[in-house]
Order: C-alpha cells, then sequence, then structure tokens
C-alpha cells in the first residue's frame, strides 16, 4: 500500500451552543471549524489528510452521542475531530458523551495535548478533553477556541497517520512510518554550543557576503526541470511558514501586537506570478529548537521547497541556519548576500529520504522578506517551471538625482513610468526601511543601486536598472484610440413594434468614446465587505487609515546591546564596559522589562521591545565579551568597540505607521504588499468594488456556442474576479426567459454570442458597433424582462478574430471598469522589423510583445504568446517613409492580457 496515496478522511464536528448554524455559510458562525477544515485541507497539517464531514450540534449529550456513532459506525471517518465542549461549565460534555463510546482511551495523545498546553498558558489545566478509538475511528477531543484547537492539533497531528494506519491494520504503513521515525533518529543531533551558551555565540557571522550575480548564478545551477511520466513539467510542492515568538496569527490578534504578515504576502506573491505548483502555508513557527526541527521535518514530508521568513540573523533566537545545519545536515549555498535590504538571506539544500529539497531562508522584515521573493524565490520558481524569462529587467531613465548611496548595493522601492514611448523611473519616498511596508505602496518595481564605492551620486537622466514586480504604470494614448476615422458605426436599436424594427445611426466614433458610452451609461458600481487576506486583485471602495501605531513600543533594528546613552562629551575608552542586566528578545512583553541604568545593558533581539532607560542599540557586530556566567551560558559584561549614537538602530513609537495615518487610496489594487500593510495594522476586512458575474450565453446555433467556450477560455485567463458561467444554446424566447428567471441576478452582465434579432423585444434599446475591416462588431445596453434589468454585450459575428478584437478592444475594458480600475485599456508604441508588403494594411494584428534593449519588440503572424493587437494603418506612404528612415516600423499596439507581465492589470 503506497503511503503517500492513502487519504485519511477526517471529520470536524463543532460542538457549541452559541455556534449552531444560522447559515450556510460556515465561516460566518464557526471560526473554529474553518480554521481546522483550513489546517487539514490546505496547509495538509495532518499528512494525506482530507476532511469529507462536517456539522455543528448544540451542547447536547444525546445529539453529541449521535453524530459521533453515526460517522464510526457507518466508516464514515478515520478521524473524528471535536472542538468546543471541553470546559467547566455545566452545559460542556463532550468528555462525557465521547467517553460513552470510545472501546480503548488513549490517554498519551490527551497527555501529550496538556504538556504541551501547559507551556503556553496555565489556563489549560481546565481541560478535561479525552480522546480514544471507537469501532475504527480515532475520536480526539480540541478545545473551542480556533486559537487553542490549532495548537492542539499541531502537537499530535505528526503522529495521527501512524495512530490510524494501527487502527486499520495497515502493516505497509505503519513500516513506512518506523523507517521514518529511524531516518529521524539517526539524523538527530546535539543542540550546538552557540545556542545552548548565548556568551559563545559569534559576533560576526560565519557567511562571507556573496554578490547577487554570484547567489543567482547558484539558484540557476539548481534549478533543474522535472517532468512527469507524461513529459509534463512537474511543479514542486512549495511551503511556507513564519518564525518568530513574537508573530500572531491575525485572527488571534489584539492591539499593540505584531502580526504574521510575511506567510501569507509570500503565498500571495506567488499566486500573483501564477505559479501553477501547490503552495501551502503552514503559518507560524516558534523560535524553539525543538519545533523548528519538528516542523521542518513536516514540511520535507510534504514539499519540495520550503520558503521560511525570519530566524536568519544574528540574535539568539535566529536557529533557522543552525538547525538546518547541525539537524538535518544540510548544505548552506550562501547565508549573506551582498544587498540592502536582505543581506542574511540564505539557501540551503539537503537529501531527504533521498529526495532533494530546496529551502530559501528570507529575514523576517517585511520588505526584505518581499523584495527577496522578487529577486531570488519567483526566478528559480519560473526556472523550474519552464518560462521563457525569469526575471523582469528593464531600463529606464531617472526622473531625479540619488545622493547618499549605501556601502551596499540597494535595491530600493520605485515607480516605473511608460509616458510616450519611453520608461521613468523614480523614488516614492526616502523612507525605505526593511519595516517600512509603506514603501511598496505605489511602487510597481525595484530601482538597481550601485555601492558608494562605485558611486558618489546618480544624476538625473541616468540610464537605470530596475526589476519589475508589478505591472508598469503606463500614461501613453495610443491616437488610435481617439482616431474616428475607423469608422465605428453607432446604431441605437429601438425594440420591434408592428413588426417594424427602427434603427437611428447616431454617428462615427472611436474606441475611447465607445468605451466612455459602455462605462458611464449602462453600469452601476457595487461594493462589498471581504475578508483582507481574500481581497488580492480586487479594488478599494473607500481609502484606509490605520487605527493603530507600528511598531506599537520602541524596537531594536538590530541584534545587540539596548544600553542607556548619555552623551559623546562622557564617552571614553574606560567606560565602554557595560553589565548585562537583562534579556529582551521577540516577544518580551514591555511592561515587564526593568529600567536600565547608565553603566547597564540589555541583550536584545532584532524587532524585541526597547526597555526603559534605554535610548540607543549597539550591534553585536560592535561588542566583544568581557566575563561571562561560571557555566558560560550568558554574559555578564560587555564591551562596546564604537562609539554609539543617540537612538541609533531604534524604531520609535508608529515610526512605520502611526495612528490614523492614511495607507491606502481609494481605488487602489490590492496585491500582496498592500494586504500585507493592512494586515500589520489588524484590518480584518476591506470595502470593495464588486466583480459582477459573468453569463455567456450562445444563441441559437452550433457555431456560437463552439466560440462561447473560447470566450470563455480568454476572459478566465484575465484574471478576472468575478464568477463566469457558460449557458447550454439557447434556441427560442422561452429559453431564454427561463435563464432569466432562475439564473440572472440583479448585477450580472450577459454576454451573448450569435444571432439575438428574436430575443428584441427584451430589449428596451442598446448601441450596436461595426467596422468590418477591422474585425469589429459588438452590441451592448440593458434588457428588461420579469423585472430583472440587467447588462448585456453582444457579438454577433462568432468569426475567432471578431471574437479577440472585442474581447480586448471593449470587453476586458469594460469588465476592468466595473472592478473599480483607473486604467481600463493600455497602448504602448511597439518597433516591427517585417517588410511592407508583409503587413496588411488598414487592420489589428495580433502579435507577440518582447522587451530588449530599451524596446518593446513585436513579432506578427504568430500563434505563441499572443499579447498585444497591433494597429497596422491605412496609409501606405506613411508606411514607407517609416521603412526608409529607420530598420524599424514603429506601430502602436494596444496590449492585451498575456504580456509577461508588463502591462498586466494587477
Amino acid at each position: 500500500m503506497d503511503f503517500e496515496k492513502t487519504t485519511i478522511r477526517v471529520g470536524i464536528l463543532t460542538i457549541s451552543d452559541s455556534r449552531t448554524p444560522s447559515t450556510s455559510d460556515i465561516n460566518s458562525f464557526d471560526s473554529s471549524g474553518h480554521n481546522l477544515i483550513k489546517l487539514i485541507n490546505d496547509s495538509n497539517v495532518i499528512k494525506s489528510a482530507k476532511v469529507v464531514q462536517y456539522d455543528c450540534v448544540t451542547d447536547d449529550f444525546d445529539k453529541i452521542q449521535a453524530k459521533m456513532s453515526e460517522w464510526c459506525s457507518e466508516r464514515k471517518v478515520d478521524v473524528l475531530l471535536s472542538t468546543g465542549g471541553t470546559g467547566f461549565s455545566s452545559r460542556d460534555v463532550t468528555p462525557e458523551a465521547t467517553l460513552g463510546l470510545v472501546q480503548k482511551l488513549t490517554p498519551g495523545i490527551s497527555q501529550a495535548i496538556m504538556n504541551e498546553s501547559l507551556k503556553l498558558t496555565p489556563m489549560a489545566m481546565l481541560s478535561r478533553a479525552v480522546s480514544g478509538i471507537y469501532e475504527k475511528t480515532l475520536i480526539i477531543n480540541l478545545p473551542g477556541s480556533a486559537k487553542a484547537s490549532k495548537e492542539c492539533l499541531s502537537v499530535v497531528a505528526h503522529t495521527i497517520p501512524h495512530a490510524v494506519s494501527l487502527i486499520k491494520d495497515e502493516k505497509e504503513i505503519s513500516k513506512q512510518f518506523h523507517k521514518q521515525l529511524d531516518f529521524t533518529a539517526n539524523n538527530k543531533s546535539r543542540v550546538p554550543e552557540c545556542v545552548t551558551k548565548i556568551a559563545c555565540r559569534p559576533r560576526e557571522s560565519q557567511f562571507p557576503k556573496m554578490s547577487m550575480k554570484s547567489a543567482l548564478n547558484i539558484l540557476k545551477e539548481h534549478a533543474v526541470l522535472q517532468y512527469t511520466e507524461n513529459n509534463k513539467i512537474k511543479y514542486p510542492a512549495v511551503l511556507i511558514f513564519s518564525t518568530g515568538d513574537e508573530l500572531i496569527s491575525i485572527k488571534d490578534s489584539y492591539g499593540d501586537c505584531i502580526r504574521d504578515t510575511n506567510s501569507v504576502m509570500i503565498k500571495q506573491i506567488l499566486e500573483q506570478d501564477h505559479y501553477k505548483g501547490q503552495v501551502f502555508n503552514f503559518g507560524i513557527v516558534r523560535d524553539n529548537w525543538d519545533d523548528l526541527c519538528k516542523h521542518f521535518e513536516d514540511a520535507f514530508n510534504n514539499a519540495d521547497i520550503i520558503i521560511t521568513s525570519g530566524g536568519v540573523s544574528m540574535g539568539e533566537k535566529d536557529l533557522i541556519k543552525h538547525v538546518l545545519k547541525e539537524h538535518f545536515k544540510s548544505k548552506i549555498h550562501f547565508g549573506r548576500v551582498n544587498m540592502k535590504p536582505g543581506m542574511p538571506t540564505t539557501f540551503v539544500t539537503l537529501f531527504f529520504k533521498d529526495t532533494k529539497k530546496y529551502i530559501f531562508c528570507l529575514p523576517g522584515n517585511p520588505v526584505s522578506a518581499g523584495v527577496c521573493t522578487h529577486l531570488f524565490v519567483l526566478p528559480y520558481l519560473r526556472s523550474v517551471s519552464g518560462k521563457k524569462i525569469i526575471i523582469h529587467s528593464l531600463k529606464a531613465k531617472l526622473t531625479h538625482p540619488i545622493n547618499g548611496l549605501d556601502i551596499r548595493p540597494e535595491y530600493r522601492r520605485a515607480l516605473l513610468k511608460y509616458e510616450n514611448g519611453e520608461l521613468y523611473v523614480s523614488c516614492l519616498t526616502n523612507h525605505q526601511q526593511s519595516s517600512r511596508l509603506l514603501s511598496f505602496v505605489g511602487s510597481n518595481c525595484l530601482l538597481h543601486l550601485p555601492p558608494s564605492s562605485e558611486e558618489a551620486n546618480i544624476e538625473s537622466s541616468t540610464i537605470m536598472d530596475v526589476t519589475l514586480i508589478k505591472s508598469i504604470e503606463n500614461t501613453y494614448i495610443a491616437p488610435i484610440l481617439n482616431e474616428t476615422n475607423l469608422s465605428i458605426e453607432i446604431i441605437k436599436k429601438q425594440g420591434i413594434s408592428d413588426n417594424i424594427k427602427k434603427e437611428e445611426l447616431l454617428l462615427f466614433s472611436c474606441i475611447n468614446d465607445v468605451l466612455h458610452l459602455m462605462t458611464e451609461n449602462i453600469f452601476e458600481a457595487k461594493t462589498k465587505n471581504i475578508p483582507t487576506d481574500s481581497a488580492m486583485g480586487y479594488v478599494l471602495y473607500s481609502p484606509v487609515y490605520s487605527s493603530e501605531n507600528l511598531p506599537p513600543f520602541p524596537a531594536s533594528i538590530k541584534d545587540g546591546y539596548a544600553i542607556k546613552y548619555i552623551n559623546e562629551d562622557c564617552w571614553s575608552p574606560n567606560s565602554n564596559i557595560f553589565n548585562v542586566v537583562q534579556v529582551s528578545v521577540a516577544g518580551t512583553a514591555p511592561d515587564c522589562q526593568k529600567e536600565i541604568k547608565e553603566g547597564e545593558c540589555a541583550r536584545i533581539s532584532t524587532g524585541a521591545p526597547l526597555p526603559p532607560g534605554a535610548n540607543c542599540v549597539v550591534q553585536v557586530e560592535d561588542t566583544a565579551v568581557v566575563s561571562k556566567s561560571s557555566d558560560g551560558k550568558v554574559e555578564l559584561a560587555i564591551s562596546i568597540l564604537k562609539e554609539p549614537k543617540l537612538f541609533e538602530n531604534v524604531r520609535s513609537i508608529g515610526s512605520d505607521i502611526s495612528v490614523g495615518q492614511h495607507l491606502l487610496d481609494q481605488k487602489t489594487v490590492l496585491g500582496p504588499f498592500e494586504i500585507a500593510l493592512l494586515r500589520s495594522v489588524g484590518c480584518e476586512n476591506v470595502q470593495v468594488y464588486k466583480c459582477p458575474s459573468i453569463h455567456i450565453i450562445p444563441c441559437n446555433d452550433n457555431s456560437a456556442y463552439a466560440i462561447s467556450h473560447k470566450l470563455k477560455n480568454m476572459l478566465e485567463v484575465a484574471d478576472f474576479k468575478g464568477n463566469l458561467f457558460s449557458q447550454l444554446l439557447c434556441k427560442n424566447i422561452t429559453n431564454f426567459s427561463e435563464l432569466f428567471k432562475n439564473v440572472f441576478d440583479y448585477d450580472d452582465v450577459i454576454i451573448i454570442c450569435g444571432s439575438f434579432f428574436e430575443f428584441c423585444d427584451v430589449v428596451e434599446s442598446h448601441i450596436h458597433i461595426r467596422n468590418d475591416t477591422r474585425k469589429i462588431s459588438l452590441g451592448f445596453g440593458r434588457m428588461n424582462h420579469n423585472e430583472k434589468n440587467v447588462v448585456f454585450l453582444h457579438i454577433g459575428i462568432c468569426d475567432s478574430d471578431y471574437i479577440y478584437n472585442c474581447v480586448h478592444l471593449f470587453i476586458l475594458p469594460f469588465l476592468r471598469f466595473t472592478t473599480g480600475r483607473k486604467k481600463i485599456i493600455s497602448s504602448i508604441k511597439t518597433k516591427c522589423n517585417m517588410t511592407l508588403h508583409n503587413l496588411p494594411l488598414d487592420k489589428f494584428e495580433k502579435a507577440e510583445l518582447d522587451y530588449e534593449n530599451g524596446d518593446f519588440n513585436v513579432t506578427c503572424f504568430t500563434m505563441n504568446r499572443q499579447s498585444c493587437l497591433v494597429n497596422i494603418p491605412s496609409s501606405a506612404d506613411k508606411m514607407n517613409n517609416k521603412l526608409k528612415e529607420e530598420k524599424k516600423t514603429e506601430l502602436d499596439a494596444i496590449v492585451t492580457e498575456n504580456s509577461d507581465s508588463y502591462f498586466i492589470y494587477y
């Protein structure tokens, strides 16, 4: 029996008087049950498990037993996890109901949960949860809160597959599990002295600073394409987790806390880049040797690539590199990169059960994590996915001078604009600290700055290298969008009256005028509130302001020592000895610290609260141990080798974000960094533009039915966030009436393919545009039927070129407008090296768009990666003149959705 392919069936039973469902939305009434389902189905916390049963019952003994008995007796589940009803209340009867059923007790499971829970809170002793076996099902009681149930499940999750195999007498799977235990035992190592004895830790990193070029070359060597048995690319599974004792999930957060932003942000960056492999978010792992060993092992069992955030610097709680090197005997290819931000970035490989694993260890500061995901992780994943473009690198003209370069090469967040055929780049803010997520807001690229050793300053108009992280801001408007000589007929059609169809020719117009008619006259925007974590790709309806300070306390920027610095006049080599009187690590409660006095210091970690009385932090590299305890574990006194500065390496309260500060504008498209920013201040829900549902209806003939499927595929590729439905062939008004009655809603948009004349009686009036030379034919308006009024778009000619042109010139821009986007159509100047006799005049031609040597080039007549519509003008003389003057012809193009991320509408 194959251990990997065996599915463990799990049932989640929520037991609570207050959470009995009143709606069909589980998340609206049962956060604990919903969280357990996500942990098992999405995060794969129990290997090879899937939730197949879910229910919610009241705290009633008989109802609890009845549901448990039903699931177990009928073999519906292998594991039954109950949540709730384990406390001291008179209605808490879950343990009694469980004990009344089970045939064997499993006290070790309950004891393990109790032991680990007591380490987190003394309130755990108030739990009466039990566990046992009934029939062939393992039953485990978990607490009722989402946080506690997650923590308790994580304690025993790794043993559940083996427990199930023993209960079901699956000997082969049990044998595989014991092999895994042997592997773990044989690879377990002693915790290194630099971890157990803080006084022995190195003051300088053991890893040399590697150049960015060398680091990327190492990644390139390890980016090997793998294939399935069917000769298709095999996309590696990716698992992500954040480390830090100070981190709190957004659901469990409260004021004045540090929330985990990085694990969700990194996952969403991968999703935004359309990575096709599985991506799991393991959430938060504590800065504990055993916890890290366990979670890494779970990660290696479930994924090919692991991405961590935090724990890679020089602090006493930075254990990631030690765990990977000492416990898993891994190879660290680089442990520092000569860059800012993100210097501690680490890349590791190891063999786990004869399979090679790849680990990216990123810094914990959110900006550093985001920058390094774009510079290291995405290029690697694109390479192993077989993509042509690995890094979106461009050249742009700097709009302002830059003074005061850093000693390291720097990657500043900046804005890249496309204006009249040229790319321009500018830094949005001087506040580029690695803790300031606001530096990402409004930016779309990373500006590469050389070290100060190479350049003193950079002058305005210098051509700079940039790496694209979002689509280019495009202000260019091609003349074709406003030219009326397209001869687009706009016809106002009215319903049939006395068998007479009325048509009125209004005017000849341009593409922008048509889009104005579509967006201003037939659609009214709607809004909805959604969870912040689910808002990627949506557009904000209203501005967002911060309700909290970040950081909520004075915090250290570096690992080192917090001291009370008087002034430079009092500093001397004889006064540089400080007694270490306390420790402040990430997660230390600020109100539990004592005041630092003159001559005293506190050992402090990055992100940890500054003790009262301290006013600066000296980095660990600028110190030396003077004396240590008799066992050598802790430092008693240190010397400071370099004179500090007042408030050096300290983030003051609200220095990143202050209460009431404006965070995001209306109509901001929410991407990974915007969502991370909202998460950092505890914003759980946001008001966004509601995306309408799209219904595609083929009418009258099979050719319309075939083209409707092609249309659906084109819209699915375009990152449209609304629901997309393809209806069956509609042949008469009766079918159409049924759709109106049972399917359509008031906010829906209907796209009709094929002949439309039979349905004109449900259309009050609409506008039709047509240009057969350019292959454009589209109708739009509103239709009423049975008191419902919906927007419709009509493509009358079922030809692939007509469909493609209408989708990218009108339908997609219209849908972008409905979702709140500011820019709905994008045009650029391109270069084409084809000769005149190969170019058909006066038409739109599908083409492939590429960027090379500062130019956007197009290749016409290609079926590969069609990414723009090139406008080929009608004037042959104009084309001839351009070909005589230049080797390439300059042509305007309308960008479509497959443009290698340069102009995609995120």
